[in-house]
């Protein structure tokens, strides 16, 4: 039994659209028309699949807008500092690293890390049992019962909050 294999093939947007009329025409799948066509090949004689070879390696097929290839040249030492740069931010590879920094010099609004959006997350949940905590003070200080408060953990309090405040709109800034 044939195992099958999953895998993406790029075409030009008129071939793709070949291959839409084909589909439609036929009521095949995409992987019956290109095995139709791989079997075709195949059974050609040695003067055809030369032709066919040549071609091929004569043409672009794929040219698509969509994405471009640039290639960098970099220094063992930048290499090392954009893999050091990867692993504090989360991102899986340096290509990926330096594309982020790429749009984030290019573009006015800044693109955030998988890290520092969850800090962004831990920051606000912070605030908010912040939040909860004055509101409870406030309503037990609202009802009139007299209740003792420590000014200096009130104080703290207060400091631990700008402190967090500061710390996410820093984060905001850079």
């Amino acid at each position: 039994m044939n195992k099958n294999n999953n895998c993406v093939i790029k075409v030009s947007k008129d071939d793709k659209t070949i291959l839409e009329y084909i589909k439609s025409e036929t009521n095949a799948s995409y992987s019956k028309i290109i095995s139709i066509l791989l079997k075709k090949f195949n059974s050609c004689d040695t003067d055809e699949k030369n032709k066919i070879n040549d071609e091929i390696s004569k043409n672009k097929f794929y040219t698509s807008d969509e994405n471009k290839i640039i290639k960098l040249k970099l220094t063992e030492n930048e290499v090392n500092i954009l893999k050091e740069i990867s692993k504090n931010t989360g991102f899986s590879s340096i290509t990926k690293q330096a594309k982020f920094l790429l749009l984030n010099s290019i573009k006015n609004e800044k693109l955030f890390t998988n890290i520092e959006i969850d800090e962004f997350i831990k920051t606000r949940t912070e605030i908010n049992a912040i939040g909860k905590n004055i509101y409870q003070l406030l309503k037990i200080l609202r009802s009139g019962n007299s209740v003792k408060i420590n000014e200096n953990n009130l104080i703290k309090l207060w400091i631990i909050l700008e402190i967090k405040l500061i710390y996410c709109l820093i984060n905001l800034v850079l």
